[in-house]
């Protein structure tokens, strides 16, 4: 019995050790791989950081300290829902409590939660009101309101409990140049450069702000410091190649390029800059190639695409093969969007297509088939004829019909043709009783243009991501308009000084309105902002802030800034014809009139910009009359004159102007759906005319309201939001 309970006793011990030895091997093994994951989060491998902290805690599930490294490398990969996940397993089992509700404070903030992010700052300061880390969250926040002065005071007062914090420092500098106070913000730089340096950030954001106030030399004498301290900083190598840019110095803008392809094949900002310097240089077919190798590493790339599609239009044949493969991507876009039922997305993509590849027959075909879809069969019946005409005859397709008769030889078309062939003859035998044909007017080669308007931008001193981009933005603005027969935008390709010059060169052109842009942009957003004047007064008439995130931010933003200008622009159409009370003119379905439409008849040369605000302006003299649809086309429309004065003063090319639509039309009208958003939408008043276009307004309205609800990024936010 003694030999028993001694053996028990034995094996018990055996077992206490064995469960002791492991247990302080998996505690070793897990301290082991917190300090892998430490060291690799310091040379900032976040992922490789992530494998080995993830390893330590199915080790030990209670490592406070290794919740809290890992929710600290989540929050640099841009996971914020892990972070915030993170941080409350962190804050069970550590005692850094400031540092872990401040990460989480961050993290709420790039997921938009700002109320709970402000709550979570607030808590902290409250148990440590000289908490400086709690103090930048709600600096933050104030930059997300908009307000610098808020956020600089906060700072500020943070600097008074750290006067040599760098990231008081660097924010500070970064606001005060923001706000116009460069003196100020010369003074915190040099501040920081004193305290810290030996920090390769505090040289990067030095060399930003030189090339800011356009000191280039200073600007590519800090940029050079940054990556002598810091060998693999790319962002001190990119924005020293784009102090090289402005100063025009391309060859070794291109070596920096290089250098950085090099080391990273799918970095598309240096596939960008790269093919911009060719440009320059005029190496067309060099920056060509430069540019579609970019955009197969980031077909997302819309600003570069932009630019290669602008050297495409002036320099490549139109019979060059390779801008089917251009045009691909656009068509790709319009069967996504087609979808989803998106009309006039569809139609923006189809005629990008179009632009960059005219003799596609396939964009061609779609873009046909849409405008029979959405009942504008003249349009359609003009598509197809275009089709035909530029047919050729060797064309080869997988369905092909064979066609023969007694006297010729076997002629091979294929099965779309066959149909197009006969849908050109059916719509030409029902277009017989269409007002063209009444009087004898010919409707697509009328001249509808009423507006002219001039595009101006003010070029930003630094643009990170894309260089050029408020030109190349201003040059997409005008293209974007090209679908639009009532208006003539023009764009001025450099830069202008401000409103005076602008003012004064739209005058010169003849404008009946200018345009002003700016842009800001980061990897995930792009927003315009755009001042419309008026250029017979240089009042302004309205401001234009468009914000967008996500894949086709920059296409979606220029069809935004496009209809965002038509909405104010009346609809105006012109007198073509005459005879006794019966009138012609060029306003039909495709511009967004309908029977029962009322008209105020002008003498031709009387109507002018208003004097301020939207709409337009004529004396109560130059009124003829007035006018009511009775028939509406596609593109023309006929209805009865009722004059004014007992004499007949009406003249061919007088003008009319829409005052009143009929009180029927369905609020939620999406009438020609596919050009909602490619035609002018107002009254004489500048209010809209259209439901549809009251619907776009609304929802505009709405979605402008969910979006300064969110965060909005910008340089500014992300440059101080990225101070470690």
């Amino acid at each position: 019995m003694k030999k028993q309970i001694l053996c028990g006793k034995i094996i018990i011990s055996f077992l206490i050790l064995f469960t002791s030895v492991n247990f302080c091997f998996a505690e070793n093994n897990a301290l082991s791989l917190y300090n892998k994951g430490v060291s690799l989060q310091q040379k900032e491998d976040y992922f490789g950081a992530v494998e080995a902290l993830t390893e330590a805690l199915q080790l030990n599930e209670n490592y406070g300290d290794a919740w809290f490294h890992l929710a600290q490398c989540t929050y640099e990969l841009g996971e914020y829902d892990l972070t915030v996940e993170y941080t409350n397993n962190a804050e069970k089992y550590s005692k850094n409590y400031r540092e872990i509700r401040n990460l989480r404070g961050m993290a709420l903030i790039s997921l938009g939660k700002l109320k709970e992010a402000h709550d979570v700052f607030e808590n902290v300061l409250k148990e440590y009101p000289n908490d400086v880390d709690s103090r930048f969250g709600l600096a933050q926040l104030d930059l997300f309101d908009g307000s610098l002065s808020a956020a600089e005071s906060v700072y500020l007062d943070a600097l008074k409990r750290q006067n040599t914090n760098k990231k008081a420092l660097l924010s500070l500098a970064l606001i005060c140049s923001e706000m116009g106070k460069n003196d100020l913000a010369e003074n915190y730089i040099n501040q920081a450069l004193e305290y810290h340096s030996g920090e390769a950030q505090v040289h990067y954001l030095s060399s930003y702000l030189a090339l800011k106030r356009g000191d280039y030399v200073e600007a590519e004498r800090r940029a050079r410091s940054a990556v002598q301290l810091k060998g693999n900083y790319d962002e001190a190598y990119e924005l020293l190649a784009n102090i090289l840019y402005t100063q025009q110095r391309y060859n070794e803008v291109i070596d920096i390029c290089d250098f950085r392809i090099a080391r990273n094949r799918n970095d598309s900002d240096a596939w960008y800059l790269k093919g911009l310097s060719e440009q320059r240089l005029e190496n067309i077919n060099d920056a060509i190639s430069t540019f579609t190798t970019g955009l197969a590493v980031n077909p997302r790339d819309e600003i570069m695409r932009a630019a290669l599609e602008e050297l495409v239009q002036d320099n490549v044949d139109i019979e060059d093969s390779r801008r089917k493969a251009w045009a691909d991507y656009h068509l790709q876009n319009a069967l996504e969007y087609k979808r989803n039922y998106d009309g006039p997305s569809e139609r923006f993509e189809y005629q990008q297509a179009l632009k960059i590849d005219p003799l596609n027959k396939k964009a061609r075909q779609s873009f046909a088939d849409m405008l029979n879809r959405d009942g504008f069969y003249e349009l359609y019946l003009s598509q197809l004829n275009f089709i035909q005409q530029n047919n050729s005859t060797n064309s080869k397709a997988e369905n092909a019909a064979v066609q023969t008769d007694e006297n010729s030889q076997t002629v091979k078309k294929t099965a779309q043709e066959i149909k197009n062939s006969d849908t050109i003859e059916a719509l030409n035998s029902m277009m017989t009783d269409t007002l063209s044909k009444k009087w004898n007017v010919e409707p697509f080669y009328l001249d509808k243009t009423r507006w002219n308007i001039g595009i101006y931008y003010v070029k930003n001193s630094v643009q990170l991501i894309h260089a050029d981009a408020e030109q190349i933005a201003a040059i997409a603005a005008k293209e974007v308009f090209s679908g639009v027969p009532s208006t003539t935008v023009s764009v001025q390709t450099n830069p202008v000084s401000g409103f005076g010059e602008a003012y004064k060169l739209s005058r010169k052109a003849g404008c009946d309105y200018f345009i002003i842009i700016s842009v800001d942009e980061t990897e995930r957003t792009f927003t315009l902002k755009g001042q419309i004047y008026s250029s017979r007064t240089g009042t302004l008439t309205q401001k234009i802030h468009v914000y967008r995130t996500g894949n086709d931010k920059f296409s979606n933003v220029l069809r935004r800034f496009r209809q965002s200008v038509l909405d104010i622009l009346p609809i105006r159409g012109k007198v073509l014809n005459h005879t006794g009370s019966t009138i012609l003119v060029d306003l039909g379905k495709s511009d967004g009139v309908v029977k029962g439409s009322e008209f105020d008849v002008v003498e031709k040369g009387s109507i002018y910009t208003a004097d301020k605000g939207t709409g337009i302006s004529y004396s109560d003299k130059s009124v003829l009359g007035t006018f009511t649809i009775d028939t509406v086309d596609e593109e023309i429309s006929e209805g009865t004159y009722e004059k004014n004065s007992f004499y007949d003063t009406l003249n061919n090319n007088d003008e009319v102007v829409l005052t009143k639509l009929p009180s029927t039309e369905d609020e939620n009208s999406t009438t020609g759906n596919a050009a909602t958003d490619t035609k002018p939408a107002a009254l004489n008043t500048g209010s809209p005319a259209t439901g549809s276009a009251k619907k776009a307004e609304n929802d505009s309205k709405k979605a402008e309201s969910d979006v300064n609800n969110k965060v909005q990024e910008s340089a500014l936010i992300n440059l101080i939001r990225s101070i470690q």
